[in-house]
């Protein structure tokens, strides 16, 4: 079972658009409207890909009120923790003729103090209840919330018997895996972040991904976007990469990968398999439609595809 904390969930709009103009009307159609926050979506997709998985979030306002409602009329278990503060809208807009995306990502609520110690005792007793085999903490940290959020939590779920991946970036990134974490699974520039330098293509991500298990996890992973990703474990280095899929929304993709990653690791798959699995999901969610993120179907089908080659030995 896998457990998920999501700090700062979004209600998402995605919208498409032919070509976008700056200073004039963008016309657009109707957008696809789904709940969002990376530990929803490792959810939504876990739960579409056949796995147990459950999201806990703090929730506020009418945009919270409407996220709880989609998810729970789609049956995706969710642990709420109420807020004062109005839960964030996130607006995504693709253009089809270059294929590049305009992302806007609100800051979301301020907590307060009560809210934050309200939030870590409704996550230890989630730990406590679920007992799962992996907890993940996932996306950005909203203000009032301390950036060690994520490497105490961490901690406390690894003491218990789960295994611990901060999906994340910067100083939480850098303090979870420095407290100690199971698995990382940056892309490149998170990962470039946490080790100091940068990351371009596969082979200085293959580096990289052997540099960043000097943190202590079993394995880590960095996701390089159309060209795949590099995984480097016990059982050596390896890149899997895909079709080329030239449409649709990658919002979401990463988190879709990292929940077919989790679920194909807790059934025991090798470095390799898992990788596949992931690098499937994660493009999959390309031909997504509507308020799904994935489709099993678009999955199977995408990791015939795949291409996994070794490109070094493990331990």
């Amino acid at each position: 079972m896998i457990l998920t904390l999501t700090p700062n969930p979004s209600l998402d709009l995605l919208f498409e658009a032919t070509r976008l103009v700056w200073d004039d009307a963008n016309r657009v159609d109707a957008p696809r409207r789904r709940p969002g926050g990376q530990g929803i979506n490792l959810v939504r997709a876990a739960r579409a890909l056949g796995g147990d998985a459950t999201a806990l979030a703090p929730l506020g306002g009418e945009v919270g009120r409407e996220l709880e409602a989609r998810l729970g009329a789609e049956g995706t278990p969710l642990l709420v923790v109420p807020i004062s503060g109005e839960t964030r809208l996130f607006v995504g807009v693709r253009e089809r003729e270059t294929g590049h995306s305009l992302l806007v990502n609100p800051r979301g609520p301020t907590f307060s103090t009560e809210e934050m110690e309200a939030l870590l005792a409704a996550t230890r007793a989630a730990i406590d209840e679920a007992s799962p085999a992996w907890f993940a903490c996932c996306g950005s940290l909203p203000r009032g919330l301390p950036p060690d959020l994520y490497a105490r939590l961490g901690a406390y779920a690894r003491e218990r018997g789960a295994r611990f991946v901060p999906d994340c970036d910067g100083e939480p990134l850098r303090l979870a895996a420095e407290a100690g974490c199971d698995l990382l699974v940056p892309n490149a520039h998170e990962a470039g972040r946490l080790l100091g330098r940068a990351v371009h293509g596969v082979d200085e991500a293959a580096e990289a991904a052997v540099a960043l298990r000097r943190f202590g996890p079993g394995l880590a992973v960095i996701t390089l976007g159309a060209e795949g990703a590099v995984a480097a474990g016990s059982d050596g280095v390896w890149h899997a990469a895909g079709p080329k899929i030239d449409e649709g929304s990658a919002v979401g993709a990463g988190d879709a990968f990292l929940a077919a990653l989790l679920l194909a690791l807790q059934d025991g798959a090798d470095t390799a398999a898992a990788l596949v699995a992931a690098v499937a999901a994660g493009t999959a969610t390309l031909l997504s439609r509507a308020d799904r993120l994935v489709d099993p179907g678009d999955v199977h089908a995408i990791a015939r595809e795949i291409h996994v080659r070794r490109l070094g030995v493990g331990d």
